[in-house]
């Protein structure tokens, strides 16, 4: 984004700033993004208040027929940044309007979402529509940043069991179950030495930036864990690091912290503390 910040594109200098080089290119059909910018500088006084180079950069984000009126065009800019460029803030976006605008520090990010019309109370439907379209995306983009993290976690894991089983003198190779079969239980077939031979080893990979570090396991891993047992551990990876830590777990580790059901209901996730290992 040739150097400029998240923070300098969500700004109303930035916003007013494209505003006027969209009216301007509208108008002059003969003037590109450069000239269009100078001809500003050069005609209008208020020029020197706007962010030219981050309305520069946000041109080319902003879809082309985006209305220059007011509300709409304020809401065109706002949906770009946050689905475009996932601010650290837009997480919080899922969690509720109210939630999110409380959580917001900055009073200019707050005049924003005024200015695009999306803090009335009580909402209009345009209203409620626009954030679950927002927070939907949101979501989605949250979702693939974890697979994303998840799927680089089991890659450690392959390298580091490769290397383990290279250490053992063990002529295998591990296998990315995980990757092929979503309902295995596991994530990483790899091997041990028993008293007869090799023994299967399976690994369910985890990855969290949690402080205090945890991870999440659900019922099906639990129960594919318990099926197998001492052949079952678990790798979690610490990502929160430069170089990702590894914690590994048996399932007679994990097994003092697994929720117990009752008549009223039973467990299908729960949160495993690593410290309390």
């Amino acid at each position: 984004m040739s150097g400029v910040s998240t923070r300098r594109l969500f700004s109303m200098p930035t916003f007013e700033g494209l505003r006027l080089i969209r009216a301007y290119l509208a108008e002059n059909s003969h003037l590109n993004l450069d000239s269009a910018i100078a001809a500003i500088q050069a005609a209008e006084a208020d020029a020197v208040a706007l962010d030219l180079q981050a309305s520069a950069v946000l041109h080319e984000l902003v879809p082309i027929g985006a209305s220059l009126d007011g509300v709409t065009f304020y809401r065109s800019c706002i949906e770009t940044v946050v689905v475009e460029l996932q601010p650290i803030w837009a997480k919080t976006m899922t969690a509720g309007r109210k939630r999110f605008i409380s959580k917001l520090s900055d009073e200019d990010d707050i005049s924003i979402f005024e200015a695009g019309a999306l803090l009335a109370d009580p909402p209009s439907w345009d209203d409620v529509s626009w954030w679950d379209s927002i927070t939907a995306r949101v979501r989605k983009a949250k979702d693939a940043q974890k697979m994303e993290q998840a799927r680089q976690a089991e890659l450690l894991s392959i390298e580091y069991e490769k290397k383990r089983l290279v250490d053992l003198g063990l002529d295998v190779e591990p296998e990315w179950t995980g990757f092929e079969d979503n309902f295995a239980g596991y994530d990483v077939l790899s091997y041990e030495i028993g008293n007869h031979g090799l023994v299967s080893k399976l690994i369910e990979v985890k990855s969290t930036t949690a402080s205090p570090l945890r991870f999440m396991i659900t019922r099906n891993e639990w129960n594919t864990a318990q099926e197998y047992s001492d052949n079952y551990v678990f790798h979690v990876w610490d990502m929160d690091r430069e170089t990702p830590v590894l914690y590994e777990r048996k399932s007679a580790d994990v097994a003092p912290l697994i929720p117990s059901d009752n008549n009223k209901g039973k467990w299908s996730l729960a949160e495993i503390p690593l410290g309390a290992t």
